[in-house]
């Protein structure tokens, strides 16, 4: 009975020190992951939309800082900021912006609102109604 008696009690003792899992990797506060390849369901600017041909040819590949659409242009540096209202997007060449605009991910459906402009504060926020450029897109990969 003694010999029992002290097993459990050594056992209980020894989980103590078992080792705690290693802590989940994070994101950023509240930042989305836009990683992967995309491709444009809808483009349209203040004349209309894109023909549906068009858009096949187009290719968004977007990393953890820049998007880059193919198959014909650079990649610009991407920044996001969750915490604005509605979370803002900055699309920048050598550091000059170029793109300001407001992001809205539903699900594997990414939805730009985005003026060309330097000042943050000239950026579309009304994702129904008609900004100067507004891209639809799907993620076809991570």
């Amino acid at each position: 009975m003694p010999v029992r008696l002290l097993f459990a009690v050594v056992s209980v003792g020894l989980l103590g020190f078992a080792p705690a899992p290693l802590p989940r990797k994070e994101r950023p506060y509240g930042e989305p992951d836009l990683r992967g390849e995309w491709r444009l369901v809808r483009m349209c600017d203040g004349a209309g939309d894109a023909p549906l041909q068009e858009l096949a040819t187009y290719r968004i590949r977007i990393t953890r800082d820049t998007i880059a659409f193919s198959p014909d242009e650079l990649p610009m540096q991407m920044a996001l900021d969750p915490g604005a209202s509605p979370p803002s997007v900055t699309w920048s060449i050598n550091r000059n912006v170029l793109f300001v605009g407001s992001y809205r991910l539903a699900g594997n459906e990414l939805t730009l609102v985005f003026a060309a402009s330097r000042r943050l504060e000239d950026r579309p926020k009304d994702f129904d109604g008609t900004p100067p450029y507004r891209y639809v897109m799907r993620r076809i990969s991570r």
